[in-house]
């Protein structure tokens, strides 16, 4: 317990994220499957990660070693750090909702947009694989400012025995945070399925609650996740003040900013664009289908005017 706290004490990002994740999670698809993905995608996460620090097997993410006297006060869990592996339920599900963002239209009255999200979008392969992808792309400003961990209040936690390519990062570990991404989504997506099918046969459809503007939550939630990384490897750059004899470059961490910008700036231009895109409205099949699927009378009365 003493390293419970202590972890999250001293990791308070992670569990102010985690804190985001649960009530956003729990507006979207309620509180039954956000516990599913939280136990989930944190035991998948594990998993993977004992596997990859294993050094007779190695994936997905590729080998690298823990820094276990730096995370002695830490939470491990069979070598890996808890806060580490609970990251990836909250990553792959912000990354899971921001591609049903991209892959459904908005519904709009004022500042108020409605994700139109039916079942059949969520739990399409198209929404799994993008979903992959954009939290691999989180990965890539991440695990590089994470590397630099021993600058900033991180820590000096971990390393790879062999350096990749991108800022010391591994392209195998890249393509593991898809793997692992695409893993936690198919599973839920499973889940999500199979429950609904019980709903149908109960007649007990999940009842959301209905929140304005929460159609914006998720392209918010992923940005602030990414501008935090950003944010961070920015003072690294051009605010940190290293001691004469520690060795920082600070025109490459300068460079690892930039290339983090030019990943993720088109990612949320894109973003933008769907908010004053015409052609990304519901029509009234679009809504008959969101409603079916997830039945709220609030809802119903503001999009449909039929009072229930």
């Amino acid at each position: 317990m003493s390293e419970l706290f202590y972890s999250i004490l001293h990791r308070p990002y992670v569990f102010v994220f985690l804190l985001a994740f649960l009530a956003f999670s729990w507006m979207e698809q309620g509180k039954l499957r956000t516990g599913i993905w939280l136990v989930t995608g944190y035991l998948i996460a594990l998993a993977a990660e004992w596997c990859s620090v294993n050094p007779a097997i190695r994936l997905p993410f590729g080998y690298y070693v823990y820094h276990k006297d730096v995370l002695a006060n830490d939470l491990l869990v069979f070598g890996v750090p808890f806060f580490d592996s609970l990251s990836f339920a909250f990553l792959s599900y912000v990354s899971f909702s921001f591609a049903q963002y991209f892959m459904s239209p908005l519904w709009r009255r004022g500042l108020n947009y409605q994700r139109v999200t039916s079942r059949g979008i969520r739990n399409s392969p198209a929404t799994l694989f993008l979903g992959a992808a954009l939290m691999m792309i989180i990965d890539v400003v991440v695990d590089p400012v994470a590397h630099l961990g021993r600058y900033w209040f991180l820590g000096d936690i971990y390393h790879y025995p062999s350096p990749g390519y991108h800022f010391n990062v591994t392209m195998a570990n890249y393509a593991g945070w898809f793997v692992v991404g695409w893993v936690i989504i198919f599973v839920n997506q499973r889940i999500d399925g199979f429950l609904a099918n019980r709903e149908l046969v109960n007649d007990k459809p999940v009842e959301l609650p209905y929140v304005p503007h929460k159609g914006l939550f998720a392209p918010l939630f992923w940005a602030g996740i990414l501008l935090f990384n950003l944010g961070v490897t920015a003072w690294l750059g051009w605010g940190f003040e290293p001691d004469p004899d520690v060795d920082f470059d600070a025109a490459e961490v300068r460079k690892l900013f930039l290339s983090g910008c030019f990943v993720v700036t088109p990612i949320l231009l894109l973003a933008a664009a769907q908010l004053v895109k015409p052609s990304n409205r519901p029509g009234a099949e679009d809504l008959t289908a969101w409603l079916a699927d997830y039945p709220n009378p609030k809802l119903d009365e503001l999009m449909t005017g039929r009072s229930s």
